[in-house]
């Protein structure tokens, strides 16, 4: 019996991976922290349950580079908690991510300290998911400030691997 279901999903193309349901489907993330030099950011590979909608995988992929990296070296990039307020994709395949204060508040400052947080953040989310192409960054619902004026936040971020190592 069981050879031919073996037999059986072979033949139709089903697999014990794809019948399953989504959230319960593994899929692996790269995350991206600063690394040992605090210069680049160097990736760490997760594990999660894949979610049921790309939102929902945005929104996850943001929480989990708030909890840092597991990964010995590696830097914190965003403050510890809660920091997404919203989180949503537009027909143009932009991200757009709204931050409370908390976010703009705990984080330390400083022009490589900002572009090693929102490049993090950007690669995090634009290599992980073909949906999103570029990300625009809110600060509770509005365009934010510049970075104390180290970074023009006006325009959406596409990914840049150069800063990778």
């Amino acid at each position: 019996m069981a050879l031919a279901a073996v037999c059986l999903s072979t033949v139709v193309g089903v697999s014990a991976q794809t019948a399953r349901p989504a959230g319960t489907q593994e899929m692996t993330i790269s995350l991206y922290f600063a690394d040992p030099t605090r210069f680049a950011l160097q990736a760490e590979q997760r594990q999660i349950l894949r979610p049921e909608t790309p939102t929902a995988l945005g929104k996850l992929i943001v929480r989990e580079l708030t909890t840092g990296p597991q990964s010995q070296g590696l830097g914190r990039t965003l403050p510890a908690g809660e920091v997404l307020r919203t989180f949503f994709i537009d027909g143009d395949r932009t991200a757009y991510i709204d931050f409370n204060n908390t976010m703009w508040q705990k984080h330390p400052g400083g022009l490589q300290a900002d572009m090693l947080a929102l490049y993090s953040i950007v690669n995090s989310l634009v290599l992980n998911m073909a949906e999103i192409e570029a990300v625009q960054f809110l600060n509770l619902g509005r365009e934010p400030l510049p970075t104390a004026g180290h970074l023009d936040l006006r325009y959406p971020l596409k990914a840049n691997i150069l800063l990778i190592r």
